[in-house]
């Protein structure tokens, strides 16, 4: 039986395959009955009526009853749906449940997630270094032309097939290994039934793709850093920063991370690289190829092959891709995210995963750059997102139904939400927000 296998390593899982910081998590509106206070598209619709044409100079006996027209409208809205509500058993078992959840409304942005601003807060002062780092093919024209120098040879014939030792001392310094942690469910317990939690530890590669005023930005498969908690970047000098993933896209397997660059020391700064990606279009059946990756996350190794087959199709976990180039290249668990390289040390696609059953061997898939690159570019643009603790947590706090089509139609109400109750001290309450508000879309 053939089994598609992603290459990223998980030390609990015998499939080799990596669950990671799935980017769902960035989705507003997850959780039922709550709704996020960052959310612009959200309006109060309030019923009350607000005439431009009055001035200040209006007496107090006309703005009380303007106070109690909108009071009588909001009586007469409560008295209508409280009508319904006691006709309608099943509207009573369905908002009996929204009620008896907790009422603390919905993280901004998603659970326990908020905006990373870059700001003294998070940057740890004011940053005014100018991070200089250079490239794997300037790596590569140095390397070469030191083993020319050392050798006294001024022949490049020998440089014209790939120098995988050049490659590969060129382009590890743009490698990095992500290790982090995941929730493993076994599927027995102790007592042969019931499932089983536990912490294992996940490993995968990255590749060093560029960097803006703030971060250096790390292109991986997006099964490397799915639902991972504690995401670390190991440097090609073996020093471990703190990661966040800055977009995902898990269909077709791509994210960016993103590490601050005022938490990279100076030293490490110095030796890493960024890695350019090659126009893989151009690429042919028996091109020799590097492939670089954190096998079994136990730091990088390099293995080398050729491309054996273009435009392959593999289904892994229900998920067909297509457009993938296959290669001989070794590419085991922990490999996945790294690159798959070409003479020039140009990253031509990114590994991700290979065929294991018995009697197959060299069949490892890699994923085009030329496929992704725009999705790179985008997820590279995105703004980071840092998970913060529940006390930073923003909220609006507020428990609510949905008010549908017929409900709407029937008692003349815009479709939206209707507030049913509002947490104490909640944004909410201090926006003004009370029972029987409808916020509409």
């Amino acid at each position: 039986m053939n089994n598609s296998q992603y290459g990223a390593n998980t030390s609990y899982n015998s499939t080799g395959t990596n669950a990671g910081y799935n980017n769902t998590a960035y989705n507003n509106g997850a959780n039922t009955g709550f709704h996020n206070a960052s959310d612009n598209s959200n309006s109060t619709y309030r019923y009350s009526y607000v005439n431009n044409n009055i001035g200040s100079d209006q007496n107090n006996s006309y703005r009380n009853a303007q106070r109690a027209a909108k009071q009588a409208k909001k009586e007469a809205r409560k008295k209508s749906f409280n009508n319904w509500f006691s006709k309608n058993s099943t509207a009573k078992k369905y908002i009996s449940g929204v009620l008896a959840a907790v009422v603390f409304g919905v993280v901004a942005g998603s659970a326990m997630y908020g905006t990373y601003h870059i700001e003294k807060k998070y940057l740890g002062g004011n940053d005014t270094k100018n991070y200089t780092i250079s490239t794997v093919t300037s790596n590569i024209d140095k390397v070469t032309s030191d083993d020319i120098n050392a050798n006294g040879d001024t022949n490049l014939s020998q440089y014209s097939s790939m120098n995988v030792e050049s490659v590969a001392q060129a382009a590890l310094p743009a490698m990095v290994a992500l290790n982090g942690t995941t929730t493993v469910s076994s599927s027995s317990s102790m007592y042969g039934w019931g499932q089983q939690q536990y912490e294992a530890s996940t490993s995968g590669t990255g590749i060093i793709v560029g960097k803006n005023d703030t971060e250096l930005l790390i292109v991986t498969n997006a099964h490397v850093v799915d639902n991972v908690s504690n995401l670390k970047c190991v440097f090609v000098d073996d020093q471990s920063v703190s990661a966040t993933v800055k977009g995902s896209k898990s269909d077709q397997d791509i994210a960016v991370v993103a590490v601050s660059l005022s938490d990279i020391p100076s030293d490490t700064i110095s030796k890493i690289a960024i890695a350019e990606l090659a126009d893989s279009d151009t690429i042919a059946v028996g091109q020799q190829v590097v492939a670089i990756g954190n096998a079994l996350g136990e730091g990088q190794s390099v293995t080398n092959g050729i491309i054996s087959a273009l435009d392959r199709s593999i289904t892994v976990n229900n998920v067909t891709f297509s457009g993938l180039i296959m290669t001989n290249a070794a590419i085991n668990s922990g490999n996945s995210g790294g690159a798959l390289l070409n003479a020039s040390g140009k990253v031509i696609a990114i590994n991700f995963a290979k065929t294991s059953s018995d009697g197959v061997e060299g069949m490892a898939y890699s994923i085009p750059v030329s496929n992704v690159k725009e999705l790179i570019s985008s997820l590279m643009s995105k703004q980071t997102r840092q998970k913060v603790d529940s006390d930073n947590a923003g909220y609006l706090g507020i428990a609510a139904i949905d008010i549908t089509s017929t409900y709407a139609s029937m008692y003349g109400y815009p479709q939206g939400i209707m507030v049913r109750t509002v947490a104490s001290g909640s944004a909410a309450e201090k926006a003004g927000l009370s029972a029987y508000d409808i916020i509409v879309g």
